[in-house]
């Protein structure tokens, strides 16, 4: 275990508190630093609050990972205060860790630079640029620490929650085209935890110590505005739990007030616990009467908000689909997912055929994994934003059959599911995707209708790459149930990767070529599995149907699979049935 070094001052004593135990330690910028400094830290020890940090040089994140046996997926990153001078590194940082842990959530302490000793130009910049910067990195290295990118919260203290509430006002999906492949992630919390947080710049009552050391002591109104984060809220701001005192002379809890109210107004889902005495700076408030029990509150929003379940959530869309036998392939679904022991499964029903979709709006950032197993009407401009915006951040997201048939015209959900078909796809929407007799995928740009099936019958499915996740083990060819072949698929295609084809043949109303059957796409940071199969009931019952849903569904939402195959798997020389 890598250990820090420490400069004591001679005045302090340099007898420090043991090493929590941190797993690693992380520097955020492994080549040239923005806005770097010339600084020497400086650590010291404050009574029993432990260590305190100052004039940080290289911005860093200690990792503190959840034990395996106990682990939830979610993580935080968490944001010291001390007035953007120092960090109470112990006292609101390393305690905090360890407590999260014991729920099972790895957390990540975030050493940012701070304000106070920086140069002018750099001074509003480096706290946000750093805790910009450890949220993209979580999440790049997500499967690295074994967590789920979309449950990936932010935690911070007094300076350290303004800091928090700024990321979380102040935050972007990643740069896709970027460069460097860790600017291509969301630096969106997907929870906040303010704890006496800073959250205005207003003066009468926002903390002129913080707002001195981020915009100087005569800032402009354009700064004054930009960083009283109750005036940047919107309705992409994450869930937000808010902890305060009303006795707090040093940050005044109107500061929480405004907050919480600007969230009510954009709909955000918010919590807010003010206790009658408390004072500043609290920590886990040992001995101070009531306000000791804000752990517990935190412990219960966490759990209602689906983070602490060692389950994952997984949201089916249905409601409408011209395949009329949807409501009981719905519930197969919904099983096949139970049954893997990894999921807890909600299912929202859209308004039926031609009704009004206008309060069809899914909190789609509550589930890890949305499957769709719809076809029908257009949903509301703000849904689609919404969905778009929960898959690009790194949500994940399951297209079954027919579902390939919806949004003709809605660009980003062709995007998402790479290739579709009928409802007016032609050459307009991209090319036809298919692999020929070599294994060689072919993009054909002949025009034509997208969109075509034959009779339906069994046919064998081929495993085209064995070494994904999901299809690794499966044997390289399985006799699929009788099922709809769909055939001449088109779109866009971007980063798309074919898992499995099936040769439609012409005997039976097809092609003639290999066409895809199961595939990947990349959509920003979000994982998407697109599985053609699954027209009849005992389509999805057929075991290769099955097992690759159950599979893709954890890669989608983890990126991994650690779900081992059955005992049984499919075979090319029957049809094998799975209990639903």
């Amino acid at each position: 275990m890598p250990f820090m070094k420490y400069l004591c001052t001679p005045i302090l004593f340099c007898t420090l508190l043991s090493l929590a135990a941190q797993d690693l330690s992380i520097p955020l910028y492994t080549q040239a630093i923005p806005c770097s400094n010339k600084l020497s830290q400086e650590v010291w020890v404050v009574g029993n609050t432990g260590r305190r940090i100052a004039k940080v040089h290289e911005p860093s994140m200690d990792v503190y990972l959840a034990p395996r046996h106990i682990a939830t997926g979610t993580s935080v990153v968490i944001c010291p205060g001390g007035g953007y001078t120092v960090l109470a590194w112990d006292w609101e940082g390393t305690r905090m860790a360890e407590w999260f842990n014991k729920m099972g959530v790895t957390a990540f302490v975030l050493k940012y630079r701070l304000p106070h000793w920086e140069s002018a130009s750099c001074r509003d910049k480096v706290a946000l640029m750093d805790a910009q910067r450890a949220m993209r990195i979580v999440r790049k290295r997500a499967e690295e620490f074994e967590i789920n990118p979309i449950r990936v919260g932010v935690m911070g203290f007094s300076a350290g929650g303004h800091l928090a509430s700024t990321l979380s006002t102040h935050f972007d999906h990643g740069d896709p085209a970027a460069d460097s492949l860790v600017d291509r992630y969301s630096c969106r919390p997907d929870f906040s935890i303010l704890m006496y947080p800073v959250i205005s710049m207003d003066t009468t009552f926002g903390h002129m110590g913080s707002q001195r050391n981020l915009i100087g002591r005569n800032p402009s109104e354009e700064e004054r505005h930009y960083f009283s984060n109750e005036k940047q809220v919107s309705a992409e701001t994450p869930p937000t739990l808010l902890i305060h005192a009303s006795d707090d002379l040093s940050v005044k809890v109107e500061n929480s007030i405004v907050y919480y109210q600007a969230l009510r107004k954009h709909n955000v889902p918010t919590a807010m616990h003010i206790y009658e005495s408390g004072g500043h700076g609290f920590s886990f408030a040992k001995d101070l009467g009531a306000v000791a029990d804000w752990p517990g509150a935190c412990k219960s929003w966490m759990h209602e908000r689906g983070l602490l379940g060692a389950k994952m959530k997984a949201l089916i869309i249905e409601g409408q689909n011209n395949h009329k036998n949807w409501q009981e392939t719905t519930p197969i679904l919904a099983k096949q997912l139970t049954q893997t022991g990894l999921f807890e499964v909600d299912i929202v029903r859209t308004p039926s055929d031609g009704k009004s979709m206008e309060n069809f709006r899914p909190d789609f950032d509550r589930y890890e994994v949305v499957v769709s197993n719809y076809n029908g009407d257009s949903w509301p401009e703000e849904t689609k934003r919404h969905f778009e915006k929960y898959v690009s951040s790194g949500g994940g997201f399951i297209s079954i059959h027919a579902a390939d048939n919806s949004f003709p015209t809605w660009e980003a959900y062709n995007e998402m599911i790479g290739i579709g078909g009928w409802y007016g796809r032609t050459e307009k929407d991209g090319p036809y995707i298919y692999m020929n007799d070599l294994g060689e995928i072919i993009r054909d740009v002949s025009p034509g209708k997208g969109g075509h099936h034959g009779k339906q019958h069994e046919f064998m499915v081929e495993i085209r790459d064995k070494v994904h996740p999901i299809t690794k083990g499966i044997p390289d060819k399985w006799l699929h149930a009788k099922d709809e072949l769909y055939d001449q698929l088109r779109g866009p295609a971007n980063n798309l990767h074919i898992l499995a084809t099936a040769f439609s043949d012409e005997s039976t109303g097809g092609t003639g070529r290999h066409e895809p059957m199961l595939m990947t796409i990349n959509f920003g940071a979000g994982r998407v599995f697109h599985t053609t199969l699954g027209h009849l009931n005992e389509s999805m019952r057929c075991l290769g149907f099955k097992i690759t849903f159950q599979r893709a569904a954890e890669w989608a939402a983890k990126g991994y699979v650690n779900q081992p195959l059955p005992k049984v798997v499919p075979s090319p020389d029957e049809v094998r049935f799975g209990m639903e």
